[in-house]
């Protein structure tokens, strides 16, 4: 009779003959899963994107990057890592392999360290105080702010915004938008919006942000365009300091052209072209404050007569749809204290020459704008609106062409 052990033998030797085989077999299994990702991977680095039958303009879906920036396209994967940075003029993204703490070369000389604008200050001489001087009085002078706390974030934020501008690059469209927005906050500060101002390159950016016109920004930021031009107003509001410094670099800037645009120089966009009805209401509203800031400096002032710059700020009287009240009346203030009301610093008689135009011409669409036409549409602003302001205007005008009235002829009203 066979004993149990004879019969459990034969059975434990099937069972592992059959674990043997499911190893066996499992095996190429996982090598082949395990080895699957991997082979992925490269697929995806080999695989090219082509938009065309052209196979010199296909492209990999993987970015391959090198120690040199290259386009990105739209619709390639950015491994992560990269150094990768936008310009802000043509919206194109470029990137390279990332190397720590290089310098950048385009922000050689620039006053910043660690990320904080720093200002060069000259030592003063040592000078003998007579006896019995007055007390140095520094109201007016200019001061740093505090580089700590609050002051420090700002400075901070001040710089990165200040270097896009510089630079013409930013690490992505939402981080320039946002740091336009905190510089303009930041330019009504009598300190920030002289260094604003003292650097030729950043305020030839504003200047041609101010006039691109085409309404770029990121998903729920104000338009590129309005933003420059309440940088450029906030900087000089009762700022003489920052006006002056743009006084100095004003005729080499008013030539220069901008990285994207039809070749016209700043001076003709300045002069004809700063204010458009075909731009919004609150554009209109912060390019008009602009050009109230710079046109307080005498030079910029006469050339913006001589090239009739009044014309597109007259063409804001034109509207007559309520949204635009409020720029309307930056017009007329800007009128005002600059030309007409001896006590808000206008000097009387530069402006307007001649006398009123005849209703019959300011009514007419191709001589609307005419210089006589102001008095027509200042009445036209009081029938509409009736405010103080616009009684004002007609009545200053009227005593001007009164004062003026020896002055070529331009029609009588």
């Amino acid at each position: 009779m066979p004993s149990v052990h004879s019969k459990i033998r034969p059975l434990a030797l099937i069972s592992a003959l059959i674990v043997g085989l499911l190893i066996c077999l499992a095996a190429p299994a996982a090598a082949s899963s395990s080895s699957q990702q991997p082979a992925q991977a490269a697929s995806d680095a080999t695989e090219l994107i082509c938009h065309t039958s052209n196979p010199e303009e296909c492209y990999p879906r993987v970015f391959v990057p090198t120690h040199e920036f290259q386009p990105v396209h739209d619709d390639q994967q950015l491994p992560n890592g990269l150094h990768v940075r936008l310009n802000i003029w043509t919206g194109q993204k470029e990137a390279k392999i990332n190397v720590p703490d290089e310098a950048n070369p385009d922000l050689e000389g620039l006053p910043v360290d660690q990320a904080v604008v720093l200002v060069d200050q000259e030592q003063p001489e040592t000078i003998q105080i007579p006896k019995g001087a007055p007390k140095y009085d520094n109201v007016g002078k200019i001061k740093e702010p505090a580089q700590e706390g609050d002051a420090q974030t700002e400075a901070i934020a001040f710089a990165e915004t200040f270097n896009m501008l510089k630079t013409g690059e930013s690490p992505s469209a939402e981080d320039f938008d946002s740091g336009l927005e905190g510089l303009e906050e930041l330019s009504h500060d009598i300190y920030y919006g002289l260094k604003i101002t003292e650097d030729a390159d950043v305020v030839k950016a504003l200047f041609c942000l101010m006039g691109a016109r085409d309404g770029d920004a990121s998903e729920g930021a104000t338009p590129r365009d309005q933003q420059a031009a309440a940088i450029l107003a906030g900087a000089l509001s009762n700022n003489p300091s920052a006006l002056a410094e743009i006084a100095k670099i004003w005729p080499e800037l008013s030539g220069s052209t901008c990285p994207r645009g039809d070749g016209a120089t700043i001076s003709d966009r300045f002069y004809q072209d700063t204010v458009s009805v075909a731009d919004s209401p609150a554009k209109v509203k912060a390019a008009v404050s602009a050009i109230n800031g710079l046109i307080k400096n005498g030079d910029i002032r006469k050339g913006f007569l001589e090239n009739s710059g009044m014309k597109q700020l007259l063409s804001v009287l034109c509207q007559d749809k309520p949204e635009w009240a409020g720029a309307q009346r930056k017009v007329a203030q800007l009128v005002l204290d600059t030309f007409l009301d001896e006590d808000m610093g206008a000097q009387l008689g530069q402006w307007p020459k001649g006398k009123a135009s005849a209703n019959g011409v300011c009514a007419a669409a191709e001589t609307e704008l005419d210089d006589g036409c102001w008095d027509y549409h200042a009445d036209r602003m009081v029938k509409l609106h009736g405010t103080s302001w616009s009684k004002e205007l007609k009545q200053r005008l009227g005593i001007a062409r009164k004062a003026n009235s020896n002055l070529p002829d331009h029609g009588e009203l």
